[in-house]
């Protein structure tokens, strides 16, 4: 009888997947990753009744799309264009295909769907149907489709399909649907086209996509084995305890939901919390910490900062590295205050203004937590700025030479250099003048500023004039009375 079944799951770098390897496996073929060097070689697979690449309907036969048809270079070029360490390099869609169809019919019917999520997405679809192997349930036949996680153009592979966008991109780009929903519509296409294929081969049984809740059918699910748990037990020949423990709860099911809808419901709550605190218990402490969505903006704060410091603690290990980081730092600096230097002092005064508390009291703590460094320093430059004051020893250097003591001047010397400068400059202005250029001096000051005191004369002023007095200062020789070498 055929049985709905279709999984999605996605070919993610983080969780070590490779799409070359994927690919590989799949198709039955020797692919070598010509990132990482490895070759995955599966030629041997038996299993393998239908392989092909199915590319958009108005690219298909083209000769520019020539390459996606060689598997090697198509998963190599997704390899390649996924640039982060946890770059999705593939989606992968597994499902069953009814054992009641013939192999033509099941390859019809696996590659048309194939088609339509091309021409959909405008993606790449490597499909692979697989037959069942000797010793396994001869019902066991099932198609991988892998596709790529972006589109496909004639230069290669281009942006990401609308599967694989975040909230934001959908926003920017205007698709309305969620990926949540785009996978709930691709369910419901698939049990539409398998109808539709098991209408046409005159087959009277269908499938249906929703839980058997929503189709209103009271009976439990028959409850799905693990692979691993299902080869071990079949390698071993013998039950296993984790296959053990899936039909316990199974059959506890199974008797809660004859007693009534208020016992399974118990016992749903009760498995779902056992289960939870099982996996919790085989969690490492790391992985059991609190999610990044969980976190509150304070905390989450705090997370960036703990990885800010661990980053540049590593960083500053590295000193080449550090000094061409600092280097690449000050060139973009000078750059910004080179285009608008104003702009950038302005804002540093406004980080200023903002954050004057904070800088204030980190300042403060710097100071109190390096108080004896700073107090060592100021001792030792006082001490340096005194040595420097006092004047060297002779016997300290023969080479340091000292200034000359004054030499003293005696009263002809002094009265020759009077007659040399009195016959240089002439005689200074009368008393009269004196007297005439004063009150000139006093009438200006009281017309300039009628409000402001006068002040009385001074001897000064009584002598000269400001012109006199700077005419004179022009023609007295300058003297230095510091002591000359």
């Amino acid at each position: 009888m055929a049985v709905y079944f279709l999984r999605c799951k996605h070919i993610s770098r983080g969780k070590g997947s490779r799409a070359t390897r994927a690919a590989a496996y799949r198709a039955g073929e020797r692919i070598r990753d010509e990132r990482t060097g490895e070759v995955y070689d599966h030629s041997d697979r038996r299993d393998v009744a239908y392989k092909e690449v199915v590319l958009p309907s108005d690219l298909t036969g083209q000769p520019d799309m020539a390459w996606t048809q060689d598997r090697s270079v198509l998963w190599n070029a997704a390899e390649h264009a996924g640039l982060r360490c946890n770059s999705r390099l593939a989606r992968e869609w597994l499902m069953f295909l009814p054992p009641e169809l013939t192999s033509e019919q099941r390859t019809r019917l696996a590659r048309a769907f194939a088609a339509e999520l091309a021409d959909k997405y405008r993606c790449a679809v490597d499909v692979a149907i697989h037959t069942p192997r000797p010793g396994a349930d001869p019902r066991n036949h099932h198609a991988h489709m892998l596709m790529t996680t972006r589109e496909v153009t004639p230069d290669g592979l281009g942006r990401r399909t609308t599967l694989e966008l975040g909230g934001k991109e959908r926003h920017h780009l205007g698709v309305t649907h969620s990926t949540r929903d785009q996978y709930i519509a691709i369910r419901e296409r698939w049990a539409q086209v398998t109808n539709e294929a098991l209408q046409h081969a005159g087959l009277t049984v269908r499938v249906d996509h929703r839980s058997l809740q929503s189709q209103g059918i009271n009976r439990e699910p028959t409850p799905t084995v693990p692979e691993k748990v299902f080869y071990a037990e079949r390698r071993l020949g013998a039950p296993s305890v984790a296959g053990d423990e899936i039909r316990q709860r199974y059959s506890e099911r199974l008797e809660a939901r004859s007693k009534g809808s208020d016992e399974l419901t118990r016992v749903l709550t009760k498995q779902r919390a056992q289960l939870k605190e099982g996996a919790q218990q085989k969690r490492s402490p790391a992985q059991s910490q609190t999610r990044w969505g969980g976190l509150t903006r304070e905390q989450r704060n705090e997370k960036r900062r703990e990885r800010y410091q661990a980053r540049r603690a590593a960083e500053k290990l590295d000193s080449v590295g550090e000094a061409k980081r600092r280097e690449a730092k000050r060139l973009q600096w000078r750059q910004r205050m080179q285009r608008d230097p104003e702009a950038v002092t302005e804002a540093r005064r406004q980080w200023r203004r903002a954050h004057a508390e904070e800088v204030n009291r980190k300042q403060r703590e710097y100071r109190k937590a390096h108080a004896q460094e700073l107090a060592s320093k100021r001792r030792e430059y006082r001490k340096t700025k005194s040595q420097q004051a006092q004047l060297p020893d002779r016997t300290q250097s023969a080479d340091l030479k000292l200034p000359k003591p004054p030499r003293a001047v005696t009263a002809e010397e002094s009265a020759k250099r009077w007659m040399a400068y009195r016959d240089k400059s002439g005689p200074g202005p009368t008393a009269e003048d004196s007297a005439r250029n004063w009150l000139a001096s006093r009438e200006r000051q009281s017309l300039s500023d009628p409000t402001k005191p006068t002040k009385p004369p001074t001897h000064e002023q009584g002598r000269a004039t400001d012109d006199d007095d700077a005419d004179r200062k022009s023609r007295r020789p300058q003297r230095d009375h510091e002591y000359e070498p």
